[in-house]
């Protein structure tokens, strides 16, 4: 259908954006099936200056907002998220260092945690911990139905905590790394911590933007040469431009916390 490629590129951006990319075929075609139901039993009545295409971008609003609940009702999710090829590139975590020896210690992932926690802010984490807990149901051990509350704003608010408090962690991850690599090369130059933040989007806004602090025109003519390197749009970078900036802060804080001794909070 003519009406259903149109919007392709919509249900691809949400798709993406919730990480469900893969899922972009199966979307489109149970679309393609509801907008074909819905015409045969007359559900679509034709109204005066309302497009046939905004009808069916609603079922797709819809469609896509089951897929991407049903992908994230899980009982529990990783802090640090795997790489794979459900994240945009621009969004996709990468490495920017060695992790610190003992990362199977228990005192080590303890550490991460009150450091994420501490950079994240408590407002942040309790949205992001309200998320995982509310998806699982302990009086019957099973997930419940966020079907219907996917779309809703608190929903959708916890998601974008959860995704920042994941981005504080790995950043916290490779400060860490940072500091213990150095502190084996003894060596007293500070380090950057723009290279400690987990994309390379977030990396490059630091570097460029926040490092030199720009403003104004310099700061406009700064986005679309990131926006080239990165392959998004520079109205992207610049709605991404304060994310980098905690996650660079963050990564500050720690290093600056861990030198010349690692003092976690209490």
């Amino acid at each position: 259908m003519t009406a259903v490629d149109d919007i392709s590129q919509f249900v691809r951006s949400r798709l993406a954006r919730a990480g469900c990319l893969r899922e972009l075929e199966d979307v489109l075609q149970d679309i393609r099936i509801a907008v074909w139901s819905g015409v045969q039993r007359g559900r679509y009545q034709q109204l005066p200056s309302v497009r046939f295409g905004a009808w069916v971008q609603g079922i797709a609003n819809h469609i896509c907002a089951a897929h991407i609940a049903k992908a994230s009702a899980h009982y529990t999710v990783p802090l640090f998220t795997p790489e794979s090829g459900d994240h945009p590139t621009c969004d996709r975590p990468q490495e920017a260092g060695a992790e610190p020896a003992g990362i199977a210690d228990r005192e080590w992932a303890l550490n991460v945690l009150k450091l994420t926690r501490m950079c994240a802010g408590e407002e942040a984490w309790g949205s992001a911990m309200f998320l995982l807990l509310d998806d699982y149901d302990d009086n019957d051990r099973t997930t419940t139905d966020v079907t219907a509350r996917a779309d809703t704003p608190a929903y959708r608010r916890a998601q974008r905590d959860l995704r920042f408090v994941r981005q504080v962690a790995i950043t916290v991850r490779n400060a860490l790394a940072v500091v213990e690599s150095e502190s084996r090369m003894h060596n007293a130059l500070a380090v950057s911590a723009s290279n400690c933040l987990p994309t390379e989007l977030h990396r490059a806004i630091a570097a460029t933007i926040v490092v030199p602090q720009l403003s104004g025109s310099e700061r406009l003519a700064a986005l679309p040469v990131i926006a080239a390197k990165t392959n998004v749009t520079p109205r992207y970078v610049a709605v991404q431009t304060g994310r980098a900036r905690a996650l660079y802060l963050a990564a500050l804080r720690v290093i600056r916390m861990s030198q010349p001794a690692q003092v976690m909070p209490q």
